[in-house]
Parts: C-alpha cells; sequence; structure tokens
C-alpha cells in the first residue's frame, strides 16, 4: 500500500498556505456540469463575484448557516475547478458577464435626453476622466468585494484603486487612439467619408457650444436683419478653423471657396451702405441735398401746427430798425427774397420793413434764414470752420434772434421744440464727424436733439460712410464704421422711435439700434471667417489644374521665395489638416457644408446633424464600468 501524502508530517515552519497548496495539489477532483458551471461564470462576471453567495442563500434560506456555508463553498469549488480545467473558457465568459451589466446600464442611459446623457458622461476630457474613474472606482470595488474569499475589505479597496486608475484611464486612451486612428485612414480616403465630415462638424459645431438648434435660429436672425449670405463658417471660431483645415487640403471645392469669400468681401461694403441705410430709417438719398432740405421743412411745418401765432404773428418793427441799413441784412434779405421766389411767395421790400410800425415774425424768421446762409457760405467745406467774419454774423443772428423771441413767446418755444435749418445742418455735419468726436460730449448733445436732428445726424453719418466707400481699398469694411465702442455708443444715442400715423410707436429706438449693431455684428463676423480661411483680402491662389498640381505648385512657391519657413509652415499645414481626418474627399464635403448659402441645404445640414447629436454617447462609462469588474475578475 502507497504512502498516504495527505496525512504526511510536515515541519513546523512550514506555513499554512504551502499546506492548503498541498492538500488542493492532492486533493480529489470536484465533480461538475461544464453547461452549468459556464452559465454560473457569466452570472458571477455580471454580479461582481457575488453570485455562489446568492445562490447558496436562495437555496438555503439562510446567509449564515452551516448549510449555507457548505453550499456557497461547494460551489465556489466547482468554480474554481472548472476554471482550472477550462480557463479558456471561464476567465472569458465571466469577463463578458462582466462586461453586459454596464453595457445594460448605458442603453438604459440612452433613453435619455442628450442633454441629460452628457450631465452624466460629461464633456470635457477632465470631466469624462473623473466620471470614468469614479465608475471604475466603485465596479473595482464591488467586484474585488465579490470575489474575495477572506478579508473582503482589502480586496473591495484594492479593486477599488486598480478600477478608479485603469477605468479613468484605459477607456479615455482607447478612445483617443481609436480617433487618431480614424483620422489617418480618413485623411487617406479610407471610409466614410460623408459620415466622417459630418462627425467633424458636429464635433467642432460643439466645440463652440452651439447646438444645431441654435445654429439654426442664428441663420435665421441673421437673414432676418438683412446680413446677406450667412453661413454656418461665420457661426463660432471653431468652426472657421475646421473651414480653414479643410480649406487647405486640396480639393475641388477650394476654387468655389475662395471665390465665394472674395466676392462676399467685396460686396461688404455697399452691403453695408445699403444695410445701414435701411436701419438708420434713412429711406432717401442718403447724400442729397433735397434730404436736408425735407427734414428743414418737416420742422418748419411742425412748428407751425404746434404754434401757429409762431410766424403769423405781427410784432413791433422798431426793435429791427437798427439792422435794416447794414449790409449783411442786406444780403440775407436778398437771400430770403430768392429762396420765396422759388416757392412762388412775394416778399416786402426793406424799405416797407423800415417804415411800418409793426412786422410779420414770418418775414423776421426768413432773415434770419438768410443770415444762415451766409454764415454757411464762411464756413470751410472741408474744415467746417468758420471765418471770423462768419463769426460775427453768427453773434449778430443770435442777438437777432433773441429779439424776436422775446417779442413772440410762441415763437420762443417753437425755437426751443423744432429745429430751424441752422440746427438740421448742423447735426448733419456733427454726423459726418462722428468719428472724430468725444464721445461724452456728442452723446450729451446727441441726446438733447429732437427727431429731424437725429435723423439729420445719421443722415452725416451715411455720408461720412459713403465717402469712406469710395476710398476703400480692401479688407474689413466694419471696422472703418466703428473704431471704438464708445462710437456704437454714440450712435446708439442717435436712433429715434418709429411710430405709424397715429403716433403708436412700431419700433423702438433701443430695438432699432439693436438690429443696427446685430447687422453689423453678422459682417464682422463674415469679415473674420475671411480672414482666417484667405488673409481677409481678395488676393488668394488662383491655381488651375489637378489637386496635386495646385499642392506642388504651393510647395513650390513657397519654396522659390527663398523661405524655409515658408515652405515648413506650408507643408505642416497641409499635413496638420490631414492629422485631422480631412481628405480630399472629405475636404469638399466639409467646404459643401460649410459654405452652403442655399436656405435648405442648410435647414438639410443642421437637421442631420441634429439627428447625430441625440445618438447615445455612453460608451465611456459603460467600458470604465468593464474595466473596473474586469479587475476584480482577472485579480481573481
Amino acid at each position: 500500500m502507497g504512502t498516504d501524502y495527505r496525512t504526511l508530517p510536515l515541519a513546523d515552519d512550514v506555513q499554512s498556505s504551502n499546506v492548503q497548496a498541498i492538500q488542493s495539489t492532492f486533493a480529489p477532483k470536484v465533480t461538475y456540469n461544464p453547461l452549468v458551471e459556464t452559465v454560473r461564470a457569466v452570472g458571477q462576471g455580471a454580479t461582481f463575484g457575488t453570485l455562489d453567495e446568492l445562490e447558496a442563500a436562495l437555496r438555503t434560506g439562510s446567509i449564515s448557516s452551516d448549510e449555507y456555508v457548505k453550499l456557497r463553498d461547494q460551489l465556489r469549488g466547482q468554480q474554481k475547478q472548472f476554471g482550472e480545467d477550462f480557463p479558456a473558457i471561464k476567465t472569458p465568459v465571466e469577463l463578458a458577464g462582466g462586461f453586459a451589466v454596464p453595457f445594460g446600464a448605458a442603453r438604459q442611459l440612452q433613453r435619455f435626453a442628450p442633454e441629460t446623457q452628457a450631465l452624466i458622461t460629461g464633456t470635457t476630457t477632465m470631466g469624462q476622466v473623473g466620471r470614468t474613474a469614479a465608475v471604475g472606482t466603485g465596479t473595482g470595488a464591488l467586484a474585488g468585494y465579490g470575489y474575495a474569499e477572506q478579508d473582503a475589505g482589502s480586496e473591495a479597496a484594492m479593486g477599488g484603486v486598480f478600477g478608479g486608475v485603469l477605468g479613468g484611464t484605459v477607456p479615455i486612451i482607447i478612445n483617443k487612439a481609436g480617433s487618431v486612428i480614424k483620422n489617418v485612414l480618413n485623411s487617406a480616403g479610407i471610409g466614410d467619408q460623408a459620415t466622417a465630415a459630418s462627425k467633424m462638424l458636429a464635433s467642432y459645431m460643439d466645440k463652440d457650444n452651439l447646438t444645431p438648434q441654435e445654429a439654426q435660429q442664428v441663420l435665421n436672425e441673421l437673414r432676418k436683419l438683412g446680413v446677406p449670405n450667412p453661413v454656418i463658417a461665420d457661426l463660432g471660431a471653431n468652426l472657421r478653423n475646421l473651414a480653414y483645415n479643410a480649406y487647405i487640403v486640396q480639393s475641388k471645392a477650394k476654387g468655389s471657396t475662395e471665390k465665394f469669400l472674395e466676392s462676399r468681401l467685396i460686396d461688404q461694403p455697399n452691403n453695408i451702405v445699403k444695410g445701414l441705410v435701411e436701419k438708420a430709417g434713412l429711406a432717401k438719398n442718403v447724400s442729397g441735398f433735397e434730404y436736408l432740405e425735407g427734414l428743414i421743412e418737416s420742422q418748419s411745418l411742425k412748428a407751425s401746427t404746434a404754434y401757429p401765432n409762431a410766424y403769423r404773428m405781427d410784432i413791433d418793427a422798431r426793435p429791427f430798425r437798427e439792422y435794416i441799413d447794414r449790409d449783411v441784412f442786406k444780403n440775407a434779405y436778398k437771400n430770403a427774397v430768392r429762396s420765396a421766389d422759388t416757392k412762388g411767395i412775394k416778399l416786402p421790400s426793406l424799405d416797407a420793413i423800415r417804415n411800418s410800425q409793426s412786422v410779420p415774425t414770418d418775414i423776421l424768421h426768413k432773415i434770419k434764414i438768410g443770415l444762415d446762409q451766409v454764415i454757411e457760405a464762411e464756413t470751410d467745406s472741408v474744415t467746417g470752420k468758420v471765418s471770423s467774419y462768419g463769426r460775427d454774423v453768427i453773434k449778430v443772428k443770435n442777438e437777432f434772434n433773441d429779439k424776436i423771441k422775446a417779442l413772440n413767446n410762441d415763437y420762443k418755444l417753437a425755437n426751443a421744440e423744432f429745429a430751424d435749418a441752422s440746427r438740421i445742418k448742423s447735426s448733419f455735419e456733427m454726423g459726418q464727424k462722428y468719428q472724430t468726436l468725444d464721445p461724452k460730449e456728442a452723446a450729451s448733445n446727441i441726446k438733447k436733439m429732437n427727431n429731424d436732428e437725429k435723423e439729420a445726424f445719421r443722415l452725416g453719418m451715411m455720408a461720412d460712410i459713403n465717402a469712406r466707400v469710395g476710398k476703400y481699398k480692401g479688407g474689413d469694411f466694419t471696422k472703418e464704421i466703428f473704431k471704438s465702442d464708445n462710437q456704437k455708443l454714440l450712435i446708439r444715442n442717435a436712433f429715434t422711435d418709429t411710430v405709424d400715423a397715429d403716433g403708436k410707436v412700431i419700433k423702438s429706438a433701443q430695438d432699432a439700434y439693436t438690429e443696427f449693431s446685430q447687422y453689423v455684428k453678422g459682417l464682422t463676423e463674415q469679415s473674420k471667417t475671411a480672414k482666417k480661411i484667405i488673409g481677409g483680402s481678395p488676393s488668394g491662389e488662383r491655381i488651375a489644374g489637378t489637386e496635386q498640381a495646385r499642392e506642388m505648385f504651393g510647395l513650390a512657391e513657397s519654396a522659390a521665395t527663398g523661405s524655409p519657413f515658408g515652405l515648413m509652415k506650408a507643408v505642416g499645414s497641409s499635413l496638420l489638416a490631414r492629422a485631422k481626418g480631412i481628405s480630399s474627399e472629405s475636404s469638399e464635403m466639409l467646404q459643401k457644408k460649410l459654405f452652403s448659402v442655399d436656405p435648405i441645404e442648410q435647414r438639410a445640414i443642421l437637421a442631420e446633424l441634429n439627428r447625430r447629436a441625440r445618438m447615445p454617447k455612453t460608451g465611456l462609462l459603460s467600458s470604465a464600468a468593464g474595466v473596473g469588474t474586469a479587475t476584480g475578475i482577472i485579480g481573481d
């Protein structure tokens, strides 16, 4: 009879673990059903290693009795033996069970709104790392606890540590590595290029914190304001970066993109003038003399309507006799007679005024207008400076006007409330100089103006802008309009409420100015797009031939300049764009999406992005949970 090694005495210094190992080695094999143990292995993974305890508890109706402990140990022994006999089966199916629960939970999460999913999964890399680490820690701790046969606390802690570290890093590293591989394949034209282009567009739009619905709203608002040809590329800095990356990769769309941006930049000054004329409420020729005359007539009509006696009343002629013989008044009266004659009105001679006891206020008012014309003739049209003689006339005119107001209270009130020709023209000239005015002082003066004076100011401003259009050499024309934020605030004060025939306000001054400033902002964004992509001026490359020929021409041109930096930059820009996953084919698709001006096409593009935005993005969390569970399984 052979020796029974199981009962062989051991030296005192042999550790108990060695005893267990030897006894295990020579112990009879545990019997089991391989199919049943395969199912149990799946369950062990799905329950974080607690299926043996759950099954024992359910079958014995206890969680601590001797019968429970015996059955639990038996189930553990069967699983252990199954693992030793079929490791290539047990570990994979157990891992499959471990991944089933988190991926099943992820499917439930996919039912939530995209916003809720984003809140749970995180939108930034650091946010995703934190969330995946937390999930990995939790599942790792559960798996460590479940698979522990002794000292469950330390096993749970160890599982949590490894689960957190691996769960917080491995899924994200794999995700980023996968993106790089996809980009390389996409840049080589391998794979679904249409899908790749849409994914890139969705990603860059997300970087600009824009949803497809918000992008559609912005485009609709720009069209409503009258901004010409708004495109998706105008909606954010990151979208412009994507447009540039697509543009520098040679494609069939490059030429049409360049022509579109150049033509839009060339048309910008005229578009600005056209739009601002409308936003500023200037329905007539913005530089026309007739417009100013119309405003003057409007003020005169309003004054005579509000104060009928202001011009009809006869007042004492004696205080005005001292002026009659002065040459300046004779010249002023000649101007008044000529002006009245064009309207079929005959004025009395100065002698009749000199000899009468009273004089109609209207005659004196016309003499004052004649004095304004003398002053205008003494004003330099370029510098706006008034001659010394002109300043003397201004002093006399004000003195003359004060005497009229002293004798006719209605005229005094009309003079204060309504603007005469001098004030209207002064407002116009102030508008022409709006870029050189002190903003605070000018704003204070504008606030004191009535509506017609403010309109004259806007008219003068537009006349200045028109003059700048004639001198425009290229670049961002919006910078020719506003050179500072203070100028924008200054112009805000020049806007007035728009009223209907019944005097009801149909658009407030604030709303009118908001439309004005948003219109300019829309054109400014278009300038930024052109500057980013073609340098902001109509001088981009126009190279015919194949895509390869154009690319080689660009590199050869950089080399020919003798600038190694230029050559490196040209090569680097193209390689960088391709590293972002942009091939010639996807470049063409991206440019068509980013620079489409057709509202119907834009809606279709954004609708597709909206569908893509609603696709679940829960893979990182479920992967982290699976990795956390795997640490416990592999540790076991």
